[in-house]
């Protein structure tokens, strides 16, 4: 599943970068002497694998688990030049030494953002525990209108998926299930069953 998460990210972020983030990326990510020849180094997906490992060697299983993350770590994905890009909330220098020794290389690039990736698993956690909550109507405004959630590495923030987007829905989001500035609501439909 995370392998389909990540891949997820590669598609959106092949698709969705542009001069905005590139301008971001010139002035908030310390490059861990990314090289152009990828060659001699572990590939991208060789470093999420150490990373993820470094986490506890049973990531795969509790990748959903906001436990597993460590506080400081907001996420990963691939750039569009293939650089693996590690996101860190708090002090971006001294977690990218700590990356470095964590990794055994400097060929990754690192930027700060606002929110932990253990915060926005948290709120996807709530997300969840809503949906399946058998007290709450199949008429509410969420549930009649959920279409899909993720939490946006690259944007770190939780997407929220609607079909329908406007204030009574979002405010019955906000009221029932959570209400954060971590939280975008975006029009999606609901994923179709084959």
């Amino acid at each position: 599943m995370l392998l389909l998460t990540l891949s997820s990210f590669l598609f959106y972020s092949c698709n969705q970068l542009n001069k905005q983030r590139d301008e971001r990326n010139q002035q908030d990510s310390i490059p861990g002497n990314a090289m152009n020849d990828l060659a001699n180094n572990p590939t991208a997906m060789d470093l999420h694998e150490k990373l993820m490992i470094s986490f506890s060697e049973d990531w795969m299983e509790r990748e959903s688990d906001p436990d597993l993350y460590p506080e400081y770590y907001g996420g990963s994905f691939i750039d569009n030049n293939g650089i693996f890009v590690i996101t860190v909330t708090g002090d971006r220098e001294r977690y990218n030494r700590q990356l470095i020794t964590t990794l055994g290389t400097d060929n990754f690039n690192v930027e700060t953002v606002q929110y932990s990736y253990k915060q926005m698993m948290q709120v996807m956690d709530r997300i969840d525990a809503f949906l399946v909550d058998a007290t709450i109507p199949e008429n509410h405004p969420v549930m009649a209108n959920f279409a899909g959630a993720y939490p946006d590495v690259m944007e770190n923030r939780v997407k929220v998926l609607l079909t329908i987007v406007n204030k009574e829905i979002t405010d019955a989001f906000k009221k029932d299930i959570f209400n954060s500035p971590m939280i975008v609501f975006e029009q999606g439909e609901i994923p179709e069953s084959y």
